[in-house]
């Protein structure tokens, strides 16, 4: 879909947010309401248009939106639902926008978190979930990226519910009974019998609980061995943790869904029991008493559970001597390793800058770009470093250090992990958006010295450190 299409004439795309085999994700505008407020639109289309295949897609859509409705009335941490509407036999959902960043920005592979963070992170999501199951919906999807840290409030809001995605995947046999062939989950998250096609709402559990080992550990859950006689993921070995914390994320993560804990009053319960409490949970009478009463014996059963629950303030947090988090573009790239350039011509040639290497006419290809003083390599899309790649950048402006610049790139920016090394030996490895530091990241100085938390454009909330150099 193309930047400036209006939907329903009202909706403006502005940009893409995302997208995969389930369909995209756009942001826009809302042009019927004053200052045109942003929302996100999910496009969905079945693969299959036959009518019988349509029937059904549009029954599990407005199935969807009716429980996506329902749920952001019981909780503010589940994005609104605008409006839903079908063109074409093609599917949209206008949601609430989240301003914040997902949790990948705080779960960094190789970055291990104290045992009090992982308490209160697992306590948060769980409170979450607490709504979504009290209606019976499944998420199916829980991971870092479906869960949203809102930058109001510093709240977890679980985005990108899985009921739509069957969409994506309805066939119809010769008798025309109509079918999913989309399992929806994402590896090392999903429990074996979700994998079957049976979820649970402790598949959610573990889900969660797979969150919880990958930030003690720091390891990718797909990462982690299984037991091959008990199917159990092993993984206590790379962990520095407590037994009360180990025997309650094990339980979570059981193979065999029945050992799990069944209900997520259950394991908040269990958590609570870990550490030992210094405050309330903010939000923990809204689960109480959302806009709509709760009702039987649940209300109880709820009061005696979260009244023992507790969150402790802390931050992620790495010891002085662990090893900065494994960069997705190590292996392939570093400074060192660039290849030559070619003694020839230039593949491409403008006034100030040449290309070298792969490039078809738009300039998208792999090889090098250089400048008078500077040199990128990597991956290009219309002449734009874009993907893994490095920056040796030596400036031309009085004051600005030399630094090179290794890890994933968006138009010559780095967004997402990467790592900046300046030539006073002064580096940042972690999180970026749009060239900045933002999200989370460790500093280290020549001498030595780390400086460690969640980055804002640039900077450490409550320090004078920087990367800006």
């Amino acid at each position: 879909m193309l930047v400036g299409t209006v939907l329903r004439k009202r909706y403006k795309i502005v940009g893409r947010l995302g997208g995969g085999a389930f369909g995209e994700t756009y942001l826009a505008e809302d042009l019927d309401l004053p200052y045109h407020p942003k929302c996100v639109v999910k496009h969905l289309r079945s693969k299959n248009t036959k009518s019988e295949v349509l029937y059904v897609a549009r029954r599990l859509f407005e199935s969807e939106a009716e429980s996506l409705s329902r749920l952001s009335q019981f909780s503010n941490q589940i994005p609104k639902l605008f409006a839903h509407f079908e063109e074409n036999g093609e599917f949209y959902l206008v949601q609430e926008f989240v301003d914040g960043h997902d949790l990948s920005a705080e779960i960094i592979p190789g970055i291990v978190w104290s045992e009090s963070a992982v308490v209160k992170l697992l306590q948060e999501i769980l409170e979450v979930l607490v709504v979504v199951h009290q209606q019976n919906i499944i998420h199916r999807d829980i991971k870092p990226q479906n869960l949203m840290r809102r930058r109001e409030d510093n709240k977890i809001v679980v985005i990108d519910f899985g009921a739509v995605k069957e969409i994506k995947g309805l066939v119809a046999d010769t008798q025309g009974q109509v079918t999913s062939t989309i399992i929806i989950g994402s590896q090392g998250y999903m429990p074996n019998e979700q994998a079957n096609g049976k979820p649970k709402l402790c598949s959610d559990i573990y889900a969660v609980g797979m969150i919880g080992i990958q930030a003690l550990t720091g390891i990718i859950p797909h990462q982690l061995p299984e037991d091959p006689s008990s199917g159990e993921v092993i993984w206590r070995k790379w962990a520095n943790v407590s037994n009360k914390l180990a025997d309650v994320l094990t339980k979570m993560v059981r193979y065999n869904f029945s050992q799990r804990y069944q209900s997520v009053p259950e394991a908040l319960e269990a958590l609570a029991l870990v550490s030992p409490p210094t405050s309330l949970s903010a939000n923990w009478w809204k689960l109480l008493f959302p806009k709509q009463a709760l009702v039987g014996t649940g209300v109880l059963a709820m009061l005696m559970i979260i009244t023992l629950t507790w969150l402790t303030k802390t931050t992620p947090h790495t010891d002085d001597n662990d090893n900065f988090t494994q960069l997705p573009c190590d292996s392939k790239l570093s400074p060192d390793s660039l290849p030559p350039l070619p003694k020839k011509s230039p593949d491409k040639e403008f006034k100030d800058s040449k290309y070298y290497g792969s490039f078809d006419n738009n300039l998208n290809g792999k090889g090098s770009l250089m400048f008078e003083n500077n040199r990128f390599y990597g991956n290009f899309i219309n002449g734009n470093l874009t993907g893994c790649g490095v920056i040796l950048y030596s400036p031309t402006v009085k004051g600005e250090k030399k630094y090179v610049s290794v890890g994933q790139f968006v138009d010559n920016k780095l967004n997402g992990l990467g790592k900046i090394t300046w030539e006073d030996g002064v580096e940042y490895r972690g999180n970026f958006k749009n060239g900045k530091c933002e999200g989370l990241g460790i500093l280290k100085f020549a001498d030595g010295t780390l400086k460690k938390g969640i980055w804002k454009k640039g900077n450490l909330p409550g320090s004078q450190s920087t990367c800006n150099r």
